[in-house]
């Protein structure tokens, strides 16, 4: 609403009928109006103290009416900005308590965020991560779409909610990665529930769990990512991973896409690939596996088996 019709005067003269019909026309028209004509109907609703004035002066004026009458000791346009107040100021508490804070990165890039409780989260390229401030305290929840790996102080539970599963820990560090139908999680320090579709399981310090075929949980010792996951250094590490996580992961590093209909997805590599050189990427990854790559164009690349 423009700031003209902000003004108490301005309220007061229109809730008084005091309005041109210029006047009127174009408040009738901003994206407000309703508001503001429903808060005035709801004050007709409230009762004014009235003066009955046959009572005590019927000596006096034997010819009054014997009507009583209402005298408003205050203005109705009173009530009505009174009430706009309130809403207004109730708007921003409300809307201070449900605000919400948004994260993304682009290909390649890496974010670090701080949260109210000292706890961090660094989130991996292509990833998005939300979460609202006011309830902070009470609700220590985010919602993450992509990679990203958390070191969370103690303190009530901490969530992380993602479309492919739930992950429940009091204080610890952890990696979790959802794209599409992928779901890993890897703990490294400290304890980590991980939830899916009537599926539980808890993982401790050195483990990692995986989706796999969005049917089980898969289990294994991470013995290549002790301490921090690698990809915060510039290099994706995978143990025993299907191909087509690997191949996601390296479409989310080098802006690139794959065409691959023509090998084995589930195929199995453990290894790594680096983050500032393509080809060097690709030579590590597909020729163990004996995968042929060529380049369509500068940002596509086939795959074929040899």
């Amino acid at each position: 609403m423009e700031k003209f019709y902000n003004k108490g005067d301005f309220l007061a003269k229109w809730a008084s009928g005091e309005l041109s019909d210029h006047e009127k026309e174009a408040f009738e028209k901003i994206k407000d109006y309703h508001y503001y004509k429903a808060i005035l109907e709801g004050t007709d609703l409230l009762k004014t103290p009235f003066y009955d004035k046959e009572k005590n002066y019927r000596q006096v004026h034997e010819k009054i009416s014997k009507r009583k009458k209402v005298i408003p000791l205050v203005p109705r346009w009173m009530y009505f900005v009174a009430a706009a107040s309130i809403v207004l100021v109730v708007g921003y508490y409300s809307s201070f308590f449900y605000q919400t804070s948004h994260y993304h990165t682009e290909y390649g890039k890496q974010l670090i965020i701080k949260l109210p409780s000292e706890s961090e989260v660094i989130l991996n390229a292509t990833s998005k991560l939300h979460y609202k401030k006011g309830n902070w305290k009470k609700e220590r929840t985010l919602v993450l779409d992509g990679q990203a790996y958390f070191k969370v102080t103690k303190g009530s539970p901490f969530k992380v909610k993602t479309k492919n599963g739930f992950i429940t820990v009091l204080g610890t560090q952890f990696t979790v990665n959802s794209h599409a139908d992928i779901f890993e999680v890897i703990c490294f320090k400290g304890k980590v529930r991980v939830e899916r579709n009537g599926l539980s399981k808890v993982i401790t310090d050195g483990e990692g769990i995986r989706l796999v075929n969005n049917t089980s949980f898969e289990k294994w010792s991470n013995a290549i990512n002790k301490d921090a996951p690698s990809w915060i250094h510039g290099e994706s590490c995978f143990t025993n991973a299907q191909l087509h996580q690997v191949i996601k992961a390296m479409e989310n590093q080098y802006d690139v896409t794959f065409l691959d209909d023509d090998i084995n997805l589930e195929l199995r590599f453990t290894g790594s690939f680096t983050h500032n050189n393509l080809k060097k990427a690709l030579r590590t990854v597909f020729e163990p596996l004996e995968i042929k790559f060529t380049f369509a164009n500068e940002n596509t690349i086939n795959l074929v088996a040899k």
